[in-house]
């Protein structure tokens, strides 16, 4: 427990370190691109000093300048900062609307390039959707990261798919990437007070064309994307 809150702590001076850093970061260069920079470095932080490594595999299946809708599975907040740091691409998060108003902290997120989506407001959600797709019509250097089941999976199986990632590839035609994270669960679960020292993979899928569906075919293209991870992804025994 002890070994626990000293990790916490540190992390916690870390990111407090690092998020003036990167809201001034946005001041200065306006794209965000510094910020996303500042960010991938806090990220690269966090894991060091909780003695979790990444290990990438498929990075060869994506371009770095290029536009996509990354799609993850999602067991630990160590998911946050894997991906962060593991994809060079500059990119924002889908992140709850509840980290907008965390003081500094969400003024950093924002300023980093992420979103903010209320998951119990639908048409709220939606609105989201529509203002991110403006976005990244508008800005063909920003990717998107979503965690397609929505939140932490408690015993880390996978869970039902959220539509939005797929109705947002259609209507920008904007590739879908799959990331599979395994690993992550192990380094810290949702509700364990433990940080353990292991190795997160990442594995990246090559890029699903969007042209290849369409709005009858949206839940084809949910469920092909669902079943790489169930291929891909190895779950806890229960």
């Amino acid at each position: 427990m002890l070994h626990y809150f000293l990790i916490i702590g540190t992390v916690s001076l870390w990111t407090a370190v690092w998020i003036p850093v990167t809201i001034l970061g946005k001041l200065i260069d306006k794209t965000g691109r510094l910020s996303h920079k500042l960010g991938r470095r806090w990220a690269w932080g966090v894991l060091k000093i909780s003695s979790v490594k990444v290990e990438i595999e498929g990075l060869e299946h994506i371009d770095e300048k290029s536009q996509y809708i990354f799609i993850s599975n999602h067991t630990s907040a160590f998911d946050i900062p894997a991906i962060y740091w593991g994809i060079k691409n500059k990119n924002g998060m889908l992140a709850k609307k509840q980290l907008q108003y965390v003081p500094f902290f969400g003024w950093a997120m924002w300023a980093a390039g992420h979103f903010f989506v209320d998951r119990k407001d639908h048409r709220a959600a939606l609105a989201v959707m529509e203002q991110v797709a403006v976005q990244m019509s508008a800005n063909k250097g920003h990717s998107l990261v979503i965690f397609v089941e929505g939140t932490r999976s408690m015993d880390g199986q996978l869970q039902r798919f959220k539509k939005g990632a797929f109705v947002l590839s259609l209507d920008t035609g904007i590739p879908i990437v799959p990331i599979i994270i395994n690993g992550a669960r192990k380094a810290k679960s949702k509700k364990q007070r433990r940080i353990s020292a292991t190795t997160i993979k990442l594995t990246i899928l090559p890029p699903m064309d969007p042209g290849a569906y369409n709005t009858e075919t949206r839940q084809q293209y949910l469920d092909d994307a669902r079943a790489l991870f169930v291929k891909h992804y190895i779950p806890p025994q229960i």
